[in-house]
């Protein structure tokens, strides 16, 4: 069977690993997602919540222990694990010139904090209006509304909220004796003598070190969307159809192969071994922006409208410009097969 191939392009280079930022992204739509308690009580019937809060971009293992103390104590308290988090970033409203590209979309994080045990997750639209308030301001209107129980606030132990940082895990838990729920702080996890970070998490898939990267996130590093129709050029010069995502945010390796599986659809219904080229496809084009494309092995199905997340496996070589269009051709046949190997290598 011939493989498919999934062109993500990504408008507006600003760097070497195909990094860029927009305003508005279709990979972004928050439909389906909750933008306060109140949206998720009345969906879901439920009123009495342990609520954890953070930007959680990554969901990386110092987050998984904040969660996984938020479900234990949600079991032990009777009530509904919630993640509560911010869209936009919270950088990209205070200091937009410093923001950092994304590890995760919100449907990605969504996905990943629902499948680790949470009932839903709220994204609370962040604004210089919302950093403005103080903590208990903030509590008052964000966390414990009308008509909601919250019996437990779990946060990293170094989190900051309301104006200027100034509500401590101290400072919380002060409130907390105030309006009736407990405070559960989690202690950030180092690895290798420094924090678990987001920050960390990018400088190394930045640099391409994704190993690394996975031991922090406790999982490969990925990309999410959903597959649209691109400018076609794979399939009438490789034989390949091609489709595309416009506009991301979300943060590439260097430009290069990888040994890739796919995930289709939410939930992981269905995982495939595939390679992936990061670039801007210079043997073919010029001047292009840098694209994802992505290449399933045995696969000829068509995923134009279907979810896919592109989890990096392994890098297998450095984008180049070939002399020729038959010799990226061959090129593409041998990375093919490297790739298949790692994979099996990864999978023994």
């Amino acid at each position: 069977m011939r493989a498919s191939c999934v062109a993500v392009w990504y408008e507006s280079p600003r760097t070497r690993c195909g990094h860029a930022r927009f305003t508005h992204n279709p990979l972004f739509s928050m439909d389906g997602i909750a933008r306060s308690l109140s949206e998720v009580s009345a969906r879901s019937g439920t009123h009495r919540f342990s609520v954890a809060i953070g930007v959680f971009d990554g969901i990386h293992r110092g987050h998984r222990q904040v969660i996984e103390t938020l479900c234990a104590a949600a079991r032990e308290n009777g009530s509904a694990p919630l993640v509560v988090t911010f869209s936009p970033h919270p950088r990209e409203v205070l200091a937009p010139d410093r923001a950092p590209q994304l590890l995760t979309t919100p449907a990605q994080q969504r996905r990943i904090l629902q499948e680790m045990g949470c009932a839903d997750v709220v994204f609370l639209p962040f604004s210089r209006e919302l950093a403005a308030l103080t903590p208990r301001e903030f509590l008052t209107r964000h966390i414990c509304c009308p008509g909601i129980e919250v019996a437990l606030v779990c946060v990293g132990s170094d989190w900051r909220f309301g104006r200027g940082g100034s509500g401590t895990s101290g400072a919380l838990a002060a409130l907390g004796r105030e309006f009736g729920f407990e405070v559960a702080p989690v202690r950030e996890l180092t690895f290798y003598g420094r924090p678990v970070s987001s920050t960390r998490i990018r400088e190394a898939v930045s640099a391409g070190r994704l190993a690394f990267a996975a031991r922090l996130l406790g999982r490969p590093y990925s990309i999410e969307g959903v597959v649209a129709r691109g400018r076609g050029q794979g399939g009438q010069t490789f034989s390949c159809p091609t489709a595309n995502i416009a506009d991301s945010r979300i943060l590439l390796p260097p430009h290069g192969v990888y040994a890739a599986r796919a995930v289709l659809d939410a939930r992981h219904c269905l995982t495939l071994p595939g390679i992936v080229y990061v670039g801007t496809a210079p043997t073919v084009v010029t001047d292009a922006p840098p694209l994802v494309e992505l290449h399933l092995f045995d696969f000829d199905e068509n995923l134009y409208g279907r979810r896919v997340e592109v989890q990096f496996e392994a890098f297998l070589r450095p984008d180049r410009v070939f002399p020729s269009s038959a010799a990226l051709r061959d090129q593409i046949a041998r990375d093919v097969e490297e790739a298949r190997n790692r994979l099996s290598l990864v999978t023994n």
